[in-house]
């Protein structure tokens, strides 16, 4: 139902012939509908999807470039009131200008942003490739050092019962130094 509203609303704009009244959907005349995407077609193109119906025009900027230099208040949908001209400000034709500056402005803005987020993006990545590769070498270092003290301790081991085997002897003689001196006591009580 509006998109044939729509297209009434155009047809009274363009002034477009209704045709004869049929039977045709919502109640709207056919004759009307094929005249107006007729005319419709002229200025771009035009499909149909099931109620909906939709215009592509051509040369856009071209047509919106006059509309600004032609226009001298709002756009109105539907009737349009009376319009008094002290009510309507002028319209400045230098907009879309104005838009196409701001928006390589903005462009440029988002390039610039893009380019340092980049280079951010760029010294994080080297700045995690230096931590990663400082534990790495950590680690390594922390794993020789391990084998390193585990070896060291294995040594001293070896070393302590090598010492222990070499000191057998002496307990035996420590064995010899007490007879002797149970020996000496035993003449010492004897000669008092």
């Amino acid at each position: 139902m509006q998109d044939s509203k729509s297209l009434d609303e155009i047809s009274q704009a363009c002034g477009v012939g209704a045709g004869g009244r049929g039977g045709g959907r919502g109640g709207q005349p056919e004759g009307r509908r094929a005249t107006i995407s007729s005319a419709l077609e002229l200025e771009g193109t035009v499909s149909h999807e099931g109620d909906l119906t939709n215009f592509i025009t051509k040369n856009l900027e071209q047509k919106i470039k006059l509309n600004l230099a032609d226009c001298s208040g709002p756009i109105y949908r539907g009737r349009a009131p009376t319009r008094r001209p002290a009510d309507i400000p002028p319209i400045d034709p230098t907009v879309l200008l104005d838009l196409q500056r701001h928006t390589q402005e903005v462009a440029h803005s988002v390039e610039m942003m893009m380019r340092s987020l980049n280079g951010t993006i760029q010294n994080m990545t080297a700045l995690s490739v230096g931590y990663i590769q400082t534990y790495r070498d950590s680690v390594d270092s922390l794993g020789e050092s391990v084998d390193m003290s585990i070896k060291g301790m294995y040594t001293l081991m070896a070393r302590c019962e090598e010492l222990d085997r070499s000191m057998q002897p002496i307990h035996t003689l420590a064995a010899q130094i007490r007879d002797i001196k149970r020996t000496l006591d035993s003449l010492e009580a004897l000669c008092k």
